[in-house]
């Protein structure tokens, strides 16, 4: 059966209603929220504004409307935490995810970091000029 196998999330891939609670995102020694909090649609869609506000809104995968509160809430509760204004460039620095399963179960998660990296290369030779990470 499909749950038997070590690399299936299941049983904690869907749960409706779980939530996190005091919730907050550490880079170095600041944090994203000035409060942990209990994170709910409106958190993230605070958040959604923020990463599709640097593309003037115009990113149809962020601003299409699939992802309402009712999925959102009864299906994978993705929490969203822009960390671009906290991060100082070339400086490596650790990352720590807070919060308390307030659910009756346990919860994987996962993790995505994404950084921005900006390239510059010559178009007739394919010849990168210049490489910076963000």
């Amino acid at each position: 059966q499909q749950f038997q196998s070590p690399f299936d999330s299941a049983p904690y891939t869907l749960q409706p209603g779980s939530s996190i609670r005091n919730f907050n995102v550490r880079i170095g020694s600041t944090q994203v929220f000035d409060i942990s909090h209990d994170y709910d649609f409106h958190h993230f869609t605070n958040e959604i504004a923020k990463i599709s506000a640097i593309n003037g809104d115009l990113t149809p995968e962020l601003v299409n409307g699939l992802l309402d509160y009712q999925t959102w809430s009864l299906t994978n509760r993705m929490l969203i935490a822009d960390v671009s204004r906290l991060t100082e460039r070339d400086v490596p620095q650790a990352i720590q995810i807070q919060g308390t399963n307030a659910g009756c179960q346990g919860v994987n998660t996962l993790v995505l970091v994404i950084s921005e990296q900006e390239l510059s290369f010559d178009r007739l030779t394919g010849e990168i000029i210049d490489y910076t990470t963000a």
